[in-house]
Order: C-alpha cells, then sequence, then structure tokens
C-alpha cells in the first residue's frame, strides 16, 4: 500500500509575542508557479527566510499538491526565486515538505505509474539523495522534517504492512534509518515534524481506515505518549513542536465534531485555540520558538482563511493584516520561522499560488 498524507499543516507560549497587536501588517511576497505548472504551496521555510513546498498541474485548492497530479518540489529564495528541485531517478512526483537553516529540504519523491514512492533528502549542492525504506518496506517511505543538526523523521512501510516512525542520520557520508516503531496499539504512525531536542511529533491510526487516531510525542528518552483530546472528542492530531516542547494541531469536540485547532503545553494539558469568525472547524499548522501559531480557519462562507495566534495577540485572520486591495486571499499558512515570516498558499488572479509573509 502506499498511503496519502494531507499536509495542512501551531502553543503554549514563550513570553515573546507582546508587540504582536492587531496593528501588525506584513508584506506579501508572490512566490509563483514552476514553468508548465499552474499552482505551488509552501510548506517550510528556514530561518533565512528560504521556502520549499510544491507546485504542480492541479486547478481547484481540493487537488492543490494532493499527490493527484505530477507535481515537483521547489525550493525558492529572494535572490534566486523558484527553482526546481526535480525528482528521484525514475520519479515523476514530488514534494517539499521541510528544510534546515543548511538549506537541506526533506520530502517525498514517486513514480505515480508503479506506485513506488520514497522520501529524500536534497543538501545545499543540489544532490538529492534516495533515503529508502526498512527491510520489506520497499513501496512506501517519507521524510518529513530535518533538525538542524541532520536528525531527519518520517515514516516507512514494513512488511506486514503497517507503516511505522523512522528517524534517518548520516555518519561516514551515508544515511542509516532507524526504526522508532509505532504508538501502541496503531496500525500507522505518521511523524510530522522533529526538533532540535529530537522529539518527534505526529499522528498515529489505530484502524486501517484511518477513522481513529490520536496525536502523540515520542523521543529515545521519553519514549511514546499519546496525547489527548478535547472533552467530548475522540480524535487528535500533532503537526509540530517546538523547542520549548508546546505542541500544536487539532483536536474534535461535540462543538467542533471536524476538528478545532489546539496545543499542548509542556506539561501536556491540551488548550482550545477556536476559530475564526463564522468558522466551525480549523487546524494550527505550525509554531516557532516565541510561541506565534499558524493555521487555517473556516469563515462564514466556508472557505478557508490563514489565520495567526499568539496567547497575548489573540486569534486574528490574517487577511486583515495585509495591505487592502492586495488582490490575495490567504487561504492557509503552513509554517513560520522565529522572525514571524509565515508561508503557505492562496488565491491571486484566481489562480492558487505559494506566498511569503513577511512582518
Amino acid at each position: 500500500m502506499n498511503p496519502r498524507k494531507k499536509f495542512f499543516v501551531l502553543l503554549f507560549i514563550v513570553a515573546f509575542s507582546c508587540s504582536l497587536a492587531a496593528a501588525q501588517t506584513y508584506k506579501v511576497t508572490d512566490l509563483g508557479v514552476l514553468p508548465g505548472y499552474t499552482g505551488s504551496a509552501g510548506f517550510g521555510i528556514n530561518s533565512t527566510g528560504q521556502v520549499t513546498g510544491c507546485s504542480d498541474g492541479s486547478t481547484s485548492q481540493g487537488n492543490l499538491c494532493a499527490f493527484i497530479a505530477p507535481s515537483h518540489a521547489f525550493l525558492w529564495s529572494s535572490s534566486g526565486g523558484m527553482k526546481d528541485l526535480g525528482a528521484l531517478p525514475g520519479d515523476d512526483l514530488s514534494v517539499g515538505f521541510n528544510l534546515n537553516d543548511a538549506g537541506d529540504v526533506v520530502g517525498f519523491s514517486e513514480n505515480t505509474q508503479t506506485g513506488v514512492g520514497h522520501g529524500f533528502v536534497r543538501n545545499k549542492s543540489g544532490a538529492m539523495t534516495d533515503l529508502r525504506t526498512l527491510p520489506g518496506g520497499n513501496a512506501y517511505s517519507d521524510a518529513d522534517a530535518i533538525t538542524s543538526k541532520g536528525v531527519i523523521a518520517g515514516e516507512s512501510l514494513v512488511s506486514n504492512g503497517d507503516i511505522n516512525a523512522v528517524l534517518w542520520t548520516k555518519s561516514a557520508g551515508k544515511y542509516h534509518i532507524q526504526n522508532v516503531g509505532r504508538l501502541p496499539k496503531s496500525v500507522y504512525t505518521f511523524p510530522y515534524y522533529i526538533n532540535d531536542n529530537n522529539q518527534v511529533v505526529g499522528v498515529a491510526y489505530f484502524d486501517f481506515k484511518q477513522t481513529k487516531f490520536h496525536g502523540f510525542v515520542w523521543s529515545n528518552t521519553g519514549g511514546w505518549t499519546k496525547l489527548g483530546t478535547l472533552a467530548g472528542g475522540t480524535n487528535s492530531f500533532a503537526v509540530w513542536i517546538n523547542v520549548p516542547g508546546v505542541i500544536v494541531g487539532m483536536a474534535n469536540s461535540a462543538k467542533y465534531p471536524k476538528g478545532v485547532a489546539v496545543y499542548w503545553d509542556a506539561a501536556r494539558k491540551i488548550h482550545m485555540i477556536g476559530t475564526l469568525k463564522g468558522g466551525t472547524s480549523s487546524f494550527a499548522d505550525a509554531i516557532n520558538d516565541q510561541g506565534q501559531v499558524v493555521g487555517h480557519s473556516t469563515v462564514t462562507s466556508g472557505d478557508n482563511h490563514a489565520f495567526l495566534w499568539s496567547l497575548k495577540g489573540g486569534l486574528r485572520d490574517l487577511n486583515k493584516l495585509i495591505p487592502q486591495n492586495s488582490g490575495w486571499v490567504l487561504n492557509a499558512a503552513y509554517a513560520l520561522n522565529k522572525s514571524g515570516q509565515i508561508v503557505g498558499y492562496g488565491t491571486i488572479g484566481g489562480a492558487n499560488h505559494a506566498y511569503l509573509l513577511t512582518p
């Protein structure tokens, strides 16, 4: 099998976000699309403002970077613009999910004809390495995040059809895979992010239809911890952990059956972030070490809008923090760096494009 992950992909706060008041505005940069493609989305940003994501031939937001149309990973910089990273040999699809300050990009590459896909790392010199899989799992692996020291977190199929969390580390010029295993009683365990303390967060599924799931945090010293849900809820989803140990994602509840943005503080207590005005669901996608969270929420119209949240500033629609009449509708915010730069995707001129917001 070759499961598909949807990258929507934020908090308890360190006492910093003092001056992020409602008056803050952002400059919007259109990252464009790769030649021959129609859409793009930004999934990761490092502290120097480099961005990775994907550009593809989709024409609707429902298909954008969703492994339906062939796509290519990109690396964007203010000096070089959007650069096509290509794919592993023989593959026609790739997506960049994250990158570190050295410019090493991790992601997923697939041959859509055979359905075989592997995680990759692409270093700043341009070399793209196939990270391979655990024994017996050749059909699928994925690389989701990379630390400043080059430790990569992801997952791999195993011989019995389950999916285990893995780490890749480099020594003697080669990457070596470590089988981390699965959250107890789960069948699929998907890491989404790893911080510089080597704490990994993600989601674990307890049934093959992926209807029952919980967020988790794992580390070598702490082992597996299943993250809780809101009162009346059954499912949760964790996608990011900052260095202070605050985790963000989503959990459902009786009031929000489709899920609402949440954070787990360093003591693993869950807190609800909420939705934008008129919204019925939301998702927190990333948190920086300063406690700023970004994500997306439905609004009264039913559309998704990107949001920014902080403990002191509250929940704000990012569309209200960009210049009026910009032509943009910011639909999702997927990542941010320590400077508060934000990446995601929105619509401009009728097309879905990756954007960069700079305070």
